[in-house]
């Protein structure tokens, strides 16, 4: 390699681990315009490679080699690398005019990190300048000039990141914007190139010395300033544009007042500073979790307890203009209601049968304390993930259960016994009750009976004296003498002898016999 190879190659060896750092620093900061740069970057990389192509295809020996196809596999490749540049280009367009916020951070260490591309830059156009002029290589002073563009690019992107790092978000995008313009006017130079190179049959001159010295006399801003500046308001103006999901709704702002709701569609506004758009996902449910809480009880109880909230979005320009952590605002609200909740019930309650009263009772108290600060939030539900007791008192806690359930065991064995003798007895007095009454009945039959008989008796011996008292004289006796023999006499009989009758057992006989 002659010295001019040498610097070409040295200036890519450095862009190469410029480009890195500047990818790497788009990581760690979320910015788009650092990334914007590494890209122009690349394809100042690029041009840098061409150049060493053509400097080592200039050579005699080489040249020869050139007239076999390599030009043309060269200009091909060239075409390739710009139609890639376009593309990256073109996306980091769409980045642009999506109009999300860009999520940076970091931004102080990485502007003043990002102060080491701007003296890269400018040490890899020195370089190639001086060693050109020394060398009076017209290629190598025109790629000097190219990346003089480099470190206005990396101007841009350092004072777009100071200005976010103020609190200015928006002008890391627009560097970006102003950085894709530097983009595409490299891929179009690379792409000029080929295409004339393909048409002619001949060698590439990405930096031809025409090329040089038509900028050089004009100045690179005299050509790109108004090309540059028709592109960056065409982007200003169409960055406008914004688009609306089904089941969103863009809350418009015109200097920080709602001027309007937009639905679902392709809608147009201001651009920033003028008016600004914040979309907000109506039917996006959130949830967050609570950690373990140590709460108190109705009935000063220490509990742990673990909580999720479930929210939605009902008012999207209160939302936005009265909510900037939605999560941590609805977390603190739920918590304290859920305090208020627990402290009302006691610890029985909390950790058994009154979970959904208490998750609905929160669920009213955390909607309260939204809307007493015009939060534009739904609560959708309270949920009580765990309740228990401390780990310090969780045995006598368990204790303190076991020995309930071995009362209402009790309980339920005395109520069981209860409804098991309770029948029996009842039908056992019923019995004796229904036997009362019957004998009862019996003894007022018999006694009626008894003084009928009496009372028959009584007019018979009124009647007949004698007859009747002989009557129940035999009767008596014969009640009384049951089963003995019994004879009747005549009274009138005079016994003056021993007669010996004999009776015949089985049939009344009539004594003394008959004559």
């Amino acid at each position: 390699m002659d010295r001019k190879e040498r610097t070409v190659f040295v200036t890519i060896l450095i862009n190469g681990l410029l480009i890195l750092f500047k990818f790497w620093l788009s990581a760690a900061s979320g910015s788009l315009a650092l990334r914007s740069s590494a890209i122009h970057s690349l394809a100042d990389l690029a041009i840098g490679v061409f150049v060493l192509i053509g400097l080592f295809l200039s050579r005699s020996n080489l040249a020869a080699a050139a007239q076999h196809g390599a030009r043309a596999v060269e200009n091909w490749v060239a075409l390739l690398v710009s139609v890639a540049i376009f593309y990256v280009g073109l996306d980091i367009v769409g980045e642009v005019l999506a109009g999300d916020p860009p999520d940076l951070r970091n931004l102080g260490p990485i502007t003043l990190a990002s102060l080491v591309t701007v003296v890269v830059a400018y040490v890899i156009a020195r370089y190639k300048l001086y060693v050109g002029r020394q060398t009076d290589s017209p290629a190598l002073i025109a790629s000097g000039y190219h990346s003089q563009v480099d470190i206005y690019a990396s101007i841009v992107v350092v004072a777009g990141l100071g200005g976010a790092a103020l609190g200015l978000e928006n002008l890391d995008t627009a560097a970006a914007a102003i950085v894709v313009v530097m983009i595409f006017l490299s891929g179009f130079e690379i792409a000029a190139a080929a295409i004339t190179a393909l048409r002619r049959r001949e060698q590439l001159h990405v930096e031809a010395e025409d090329a040089h010295g038509h900028l050089h006399s004009r100045g690179w801003l005299r050509i790109y300033a108004p090309i540059a500046s028709l592109a960056l308001i065409a982007l200003y103006f169409l960055t406008g544009i914004y688009t609306v999901q089904p089941g969103e709704v863009a809350v418009v702002r015109r200097f920080g007042k709602v001027i309007e709701e937009a639905g679902p569609g392709m809608h147009y506004r201001w651009p920033s500073p003028i008016e600004t758009v914040d979309v907000v996902a109506l039917d996006l449910v959130r949830r967050i979790e609570t950690g373990p809480l140590q709460m108190l009880t109705g009935d000063e109880n220490l509990i742990s307890v673990r909580a999720s909230v479930q929210f939605s979005v009902g008012d999207a320009s209160a939302f936005v203009l009265n909510v900037s952590a939605p999560d941590d605002l609805v977390l603190q609200a739920g918590v304290g209601a859920l305090r208020q909740s627990v402290g009302e019930d006691a610890v029985d309650a909390v950790l058994t049968v009154d979970k959904t009263a208490i998750q609905e009772k929160a669920v009213k108290a955390t909607q309260a304390s939204l809307d007493r600060n015009a939060a534009g939030i739904r609560v959708v539900g309270v949920q009580l993930l765990e309740s228990a007791p401390p780990p310090e008192v969780a045995d006598a806690f368990r204790d303190v259960a076991s020995a309930r359930e071995d009362r209402n065991t009790f309980v339920n064995e005395a109520l069981a016994y209860r409804n098991e003798v309770l029948p029996t007895a009842r039908g056992d007095a019923d019995t004796a009750r229904q036997a009362a009454r019957a004998y009862a009945a019996e003894k007022l039959a018999t006694s009626a009976g008894d003084a009928a008989n009496f009372e028959s008796r009584r007019q018979a011996y009124a009647a007949a004296p004698d007859i009747t008292r002989q009557r129940l004289y035999l009767e008596a006796v014969e009640k009384s003498l049951a089963g003995a023999k019994k004879f009747v006499m005549d009274p009138t009989i005079i016994p003056q002898s021993t007669d010996l009758w004999i009776t015949q057992p089985g049939k009344p006989q009539l004594l003394p016999p008959m004559q």
